[in-house]
């Protein structure tokens, strides 16, 4: 009986030949191949009315060219889930703001916009969701509080490229939105990759900036300055030129892959709804009006204990499944750099229920399948519904 992964980077043969080609031809031309890969992303329909991203080295480079972009002063305080990987926190904290970790929603993981209310004083410059596994978090009443104290709406969509909420895309709701292309993505760009979506002309002109160095290069090639200066703190960004060829061509394929991930998703969804039924685990929720793009799948056990139970007797049967985030409030550097909301409750009790099943478009019917009856029997259940409808 073969292993059934947790994930396998997505590509194949033709997508490496389509970069190799690409690469040789313009290796040394990154322009060339950058502005094929904006034609490529602005051709998809959920991306064809937005402004061109900045393609990044990462999706940490992205959120890090973010949270520099701000300007930040001494005080300001930015509100992130503790339910996140550290580099959402790590940008805000290296450019200067305080972090303030508020708690999230039982049935999404996502920033819970009470929890936001609370903790919001004058000193909250930004609020900054994620949208967990690709699900949209409660972007309307998060815009509303934004709005309400003065705060910038930033989103670190790491999760969800091809995913979206009342018919526009992850990402592109905040003043600025970071997307992953990590090997560990729906789609990737041949290892790390990200990209940053910003709607303000004049906050585009500093990520361009700072991406080059903190000079104004940009700005010189395009003749809008006469001479090239050094005017901010910055960095070396950009995507290489190989990664921008290969998702140029694993773009090309984020229909058939969203659409194939959603059927797993739901495969496992309706799957496992029985198990929910009779109050052996929890499955996620899916907001009205979102369109996800099957990036996680995980289930909520009753206890840790339970949890690392079924984790190992899917080891056993060599089926990989895994946990997710440690809450960041509950570390040392996560004390000492910001506070949090009240007790965090939902954030301490997901982190040690959660459990990630594979997903991955290499999943046949039969692995899901496999993987359903493998946690059925954990359970010691009968289990009548014996094929996938």
């Amino acid at each position: 009986m073969d292993w059934i992964r947790f994930n396998e980077p997505y590509g194949d043969e033709e997508i490496f030949k389509r970069a190799t080609d690409v690469s040789r031809r313009s290796l040394f031309e990154s322009d060339i191949i950058e502005e094929m890969l904006q034609r490529r992303l602005s051709s998809i329909d959920l991306y064809s009315v937005e402004k061109s991203p900045f393609f990044m080295q990462s999706g940490t480079a992205a959120l890090e060219v973010m949270a520099l972009a701000m300007d930040f002063r001494p005080g300001d305080e930015v509100i992130i889930p503790s339910f996140t990987y550290p580099a959402t926190a790590n940008a805000f904290l290296r450019a200067g703001a305080s972090l303030v970790f508020a708690d999230i929603e039982q049935d999404t993981l996502n920033l819970d916009p009470k929890s936001v209310e609370r903790v919001i004083t004058k000193r909250t410059r930004a609020i900054v969701p994620i949208h967990y596994g690709g699900v949209a978090a409660d972007m309307s009443s998060l815009q509303q509080l934004a709005a309400r104290c003065g705060a910038v709406l930033l989103e670190d969509a790491a999760h969800c490229i091809g995913a979206s909420y009342m018919g526009k895309a992850l990402g592109t709701f905040g003043a600025m939105g970071a997307v992953s292309f990590h090997s560990s993505k729906n789609v990737t760009s041949a290892g790390l990759g990200g990209c940053l979506f910003v709607k303000d002309e004049n906050q585009r002109c500093d990520v361009s900036e700072i991406i080059y160095q903190g000079t104004d290069r940009v700005a010189y090639r395009q003749g809008r300055v006469s001479s090239y200066r050094w005017k901010r703190p910055g960095g070396e960004y950009q995507m290489p030129s190989f990664s921008m060829a290969y998702l140029e061509a694993s773009l090309g394929r984020l229909h058939e892959v969203t659409r194939r991930r959603r059927e797993i998703w739901y495969m496992y969804h309706d799957r496992l709804s029985n198990l929910e039924a009779e109050g052996d685990l929890r499955l996620c929720r899916v907001p009205d009006g979102a369109d996800i793009n099957g990036h996680v799948f995980y289930i909520l056990l009753n206890d840790r204990k339970e949890r690392d139970g079924l984790k190992a007797h899917l080891h056993e049967r060599k089926i990989e499944a895994f946990t997710h985030y440690e809450p960041l409030h509950d570390t040392g550097i996560g004390r000492k750099s910001g506070r949090c909301e009240g007790d965090m409750n939902v954030t301490n009790s997901v982190a040690g229920r959660i459990l990630r099943l594979p997903m991955q478009m290499g999943l046949s019917d039969k692995d899901v399948e496999r993987v359903c009856k493998s946690i059925f029997g954990y359970f010691c259940k009968d289990d009548q519904k014996t094929e996938i409808s």
